[in-house]
């Protein structure tokens, strides 16, 4: 079944399977010390990623995946989200993708993105204007081999952009707003780069692509299980998303 984690090549299909990964990330990891515990940061290969928390007292409290790759996306933090069913190593930033020069609290849309490591970064003042690296984690995910094969796609009365980015982690179903919101997206964009990677720690394969989408880029990571056609550079991707974000210094 495809999770978060068998998107970076972490398959779930025994129970033990993440009390493993986890011990072992706990094992062999670089602790990084924050108030409240410590983030351990198992950088397995090829820019996968496995960050367990840790309190005061060495209990593991928490662990999120992430996928670092080439993608960079300028954004402007706005603020930070916190969730009460979260532990206290958890947490999100709310940001603005590409910023207007001489409002940095606008620009092309808002949008949440969970952070692994949230509280390393305790001293931001906002807003603030920031390079992230933002991986997309596949739910849902449909390939094209090109634009004019997406547009074919599309219905007479719904038609996206190529290029287009919808936070639907800000609003119910129902259009209300979200609180506190999810790091959640739906995205269409092109496909600059792709290739099929092996966990060597597991030997499952996973699909990356560096997409570029409406506000910046994106590195996507899917469970092969999700696609309905291979990925190709030059083609379209479009599908439901979780977003894990880094930030990266000017």
């Amino acid at each position: 079944m495809a999770s978060h984690f068998s998107s970076i090549g972490f398959p779930l299909d025994t129970e033990d399977a993440m009390k493993q990964y986890v011990l072992h990330a706990a094992n062999t990891g670089e602790g990084v010390q924050v108030q409240d515990g410590q983030y351990i940061l198992w950088q397995v290969d090829d820019g996968i990623e496995l960050w367990v928390q840790a309190n005061d007292s060495d209990k593991v409290i928490g662990f999120n995946p992430h996928f670092s790759g080439p993608a960079r996306m300028q954004v402007s933090l706005v603020k930070t989200i916190t969730r009460p069913d979260e532990s206290l190593l958890d947490g999100a930033f709310y940001a603005w993708a590409n910023p207007i020069d001489d409002d940095i609290e606008e620009g092309d849309f808002p949008f949440v993105f969970d952070a692994p490591d949230f509280r390393i970064h305790d001293g931001l003042t906002f807003p603030v204007l920031r390079q992230v690296q933002l991986a997309a984690f596949a739910h849902e995910l449909s390939t094209f081999v090109s634009e004019d094969a997406y547009y074919a796609s599309q219905s007479k009365d719904q038609k996206l952009a190529a290029e287009s980015f919808i936070p639907s982690g800000l609003f119910r179903p129902d259009g209300s707003t979200k609180t506190p919101p999810s790091a959640l997206a739906i995205f269409t964009g092109r496909v600059l780069d792709t290739a099929s990677i092996t966990n060597p720690y597991t030997t499952a394969n996973f699909v990356w692509a560096q997409v570029q989408t409406f506000g910046g880029q994106v590195d996507v990571v899917a469970d092969p299980e999700l696609l309905d056609a291979p990925v190709v550079v030059g083609g379209i991707l479009q599908g439901s998303f979780w977003l894990s974000g880094r930030l990266i210094e000017f």
